[in-house]
């Protein structure tokens, strides 16, 4: 219904904000990271916008970020995950970490946002995998250093990088007949950061496997 909303922010609680166009606030509901970055009351603020549809309700959720939307949307597709918990599970972690979470298997992690448990955090991490690939990372990269006024996280955006390469070329291992390859095993992330293409990595791997033998 809405890409974003832009006007005065007259309400900005934890867990929701309301912004006036015109004489007419609209109560969106964000979560902890993103109320993190918004302006004070009184300033102009944009958020973009999901519309989540019940039979006997209309709620606006807003968000800095496109890539954080995306990742609610995605989300919320997950059988028993709802606007609630994609909210706590947003409120704990930023895009990167989640993306670094589900490429990394780890669903320990997730078990740390309130009221999500180990099976559902598995079911989460199986239904993101791919979904997360989507995501512009470099918008990621230049999302996370408006966030952190300034501060250097390229280190950190590298990283996720990596891991997306490594998913890649385990997917290419795994059709080629070796399933459950463990990639850091066979490649270290400084020899994997300056290769110019996964088809480098996995020759590379290749021919460790085959030297091992």
């Amino acid at each position: 219904m809405f890409e974003y909303i832009f006007g005065e922010l007259t309400i900005k609680k934890i867990d929701y904000v309301a912004i006036d166009i015109n004489g007419l606030a609209y109560k969106i509901f964000i979560s902890l990271k993103t109320f993190e970055t918004l302006k004070e009351i009184g300033e102009d603020e944009k958020l973009y916008i999901h519309t989540h549809v019940k039979e006997d309700d209309i709620s606006f959720y807003g968000f800095k970020t496109e890539n954080e939307r995306e990742l609610f949307r995605a989300l919320i597709k997950t059988s028993g995950v709802g606007p609630k918990l994609t909210l706590a599970i947003l409120s704990t972690y930023n895009v990167k970490d989640v993306i670094n979470i589900v490429l990394d298997n780890n669903s320990k992690l997730f078990t740390k946002v309130p009221g999500l448990g180990e099976k559902k955090a598995q079911k989460i991490i199986l239904d993101l995998k791919d979904k997360v690939k989507k995501l512009n990372i470099i918008e990621i990269q230049n999302e996370n250093e408006d966030v952190s006024n300034g501060k250097n996280i390229i280190s950190d955006t590298s990283n996720t990088k990596l891991l997306l390469m490594k998913e890649d070329i385990k997917l290419a291992l795994e059709s080629l007949g070796y399933a459950n390859a463990d990639v850091s095993k066979w490649i270290k992330d400084e020899e994997l950061a300056d290769m110019n293409n996964i088809g480098d990595a996995i020759k590379t791997i290749l021919q460790k496997i085959q030297n091992k033998k």
